[in-house]
């Protein structure tokens, strides 16, 4: 290839258009919008830090960064095809940095000729001293508590000014490279300090109710890293939940049994909260006392004084077990002999009246059908 021809390629190279390659800075897609917002969060004044991250985030991604850390300056105009791409792109980055501010700040910015010049211009106003917001955010983190918020809500907030502390307060590095030869594993214990003082200043800020987890997780060492703490933390959060609502459900359903019992065995709770101080039985006050009163007219139950309760008896699957308290004697019933021991008694009006409870009567309504009208007696 002679001279000429070296030339001619040349040429060739310098009109080539730096827009037309995808892998370079001056490349525009098609789908690059002037008027598209890059990022959610609008800048007004008192995010920077924040503001600023997802605007270089954004921006890397689609590799116009340079644009704004000065790696690329405004090339001479006499370089007219390179020239003509870095306008273009510099103009489209100096757009979504400006939709992204708010009208107030974005006024006073309107003249700015470069993307590098309005972000250096934003980090001189609004990059504030450092004493003042790390003062505030070390206030902040030592007073943070989760108080209502759940365990990912009260991480949220914590890590959101953590994260900010960071920055204001980043690791150091080594600019010797010395540390490249050091041995004494000096930097893995600042970074492992570091994440110590992470979980305990999240720890610090749960509540009470986590006091145990919490023990069990200071009792570590080294401590377990953040996102193993979080982990467990929820589990726990979720067990509780859990928990809850079990107990809610059992609450419920025994609300509803007691609300739902037939309606014989709500008037036997109701009679056996009553009480006659004339003759100390249950199941009716003095006030409707059939021995002192009268009894109403077509009574057919027993009559007379009722003897102290010394019969009781209780229901069991298929049997009924009868306990004389008198005679220290307990013993059990099948339904037949059950009933058989009734219709003797009844058959039989020789035999002493004995005075059966409640709980007997209840058993009879069980083998034998409905409740008899002597379970309505009051004091006979």
């Amino acid at each position: 290839m002679n001279s000429d021809d070296d030339v001619s390629v040349h040429s060739s190279h310098l009109r080539q258009n730096p827009s037309d390659d995808s892998s370079s800075p001056y490349y525009l897609h098609p789908s690059d919008n002037p008027g598209a917002l890059l990022v959610s969060e609008i800048f007004v004044g008192n995010n920077y830090i924040a503001w600023s991250r997802a605007i270089i985030i954004a921006l890397t991604v689609k590799n116009k960064a340079a644009f704004i850390d000065g790696s690329i300056l405004a090339p001479p105009a006499d370089q007219r095809v390179l020239h003509t791409a870095w306008l273009r792109a510099n103009n489209l980055v100096l757009s979504w940095l400006m939709n992204s501010i708010s009208k107030e700040i974005r006024s006073s910015l309107l003249y700015v000729a470069s993307a590098v010049d309005l972000w250096n211009e934003l980090k001189t106003r609004y990059l504030r001293s450092d004493g003042p917001r790390v003062f505030h955010l070390e206030k902040s983190l030592s007073s943070i508590t989760q108080g209502s918020l759940t365990i990912t809500e009260y991480f949220s907030s914590f890590k959101t000014l953590w994260d900010e502390y960071l920055n204001y307060r980043p690791f150091p590095t080594c600019s010797c490279g010395k540390m490249a030869s050091c041995t004494c594993n000096l930097f893995d214990f600042l970074l492992m300090r570091q994440q110590s003082d992470y979980v305990l200043k999240f720890l610090v800020g749960l509540n009470d109710s986590y006091a145990s987890i919490r023990s069990q997780l200071l009792l570590c060492s080294p401590l377990p890293s953040m996102a193993k703490v979080f982990s467990l933390l929820i589990q726990e959060e979720s067990q509780r939940e859990l928990n809850n609502s079990v107990d809610h459900e059992t609450h419920a359903l025994l609300v509803k049994q007691v609300n739902h019992q037939p309606k014989f065995l709500k008037e036997k709770s109701k009679r056996s909260s009553l009480y006659c101080t004339h003759y100390g039985y249950n199941g009716h006050t003095v006030e409707k006392c059939f021995q002192l009163h009268g009894y109403p007219p077509g009574w057919t139950g027993p009559k007379g004084k009722r003897y102290s309760p010394t019969v009781n008896a209780a229901i069991s699957n298929e049997e009924v077990y009868i306990t004389n308290s008198n005679e220290n004697q307990k013993f059990s019933l099948t339904h037949e002999e059950f009933t058989k021991l009734l219709a003797l008694a009844n058959s039989n009006p020789s035999l002493p009246q004995t005075n059966l409870t409640p709980a007997v009567n209840l058993a009879t309504s069980h083998f034998s059908g409905p409740i008899s009208k002597e379970d309505d007696w009051d004091c006979s």
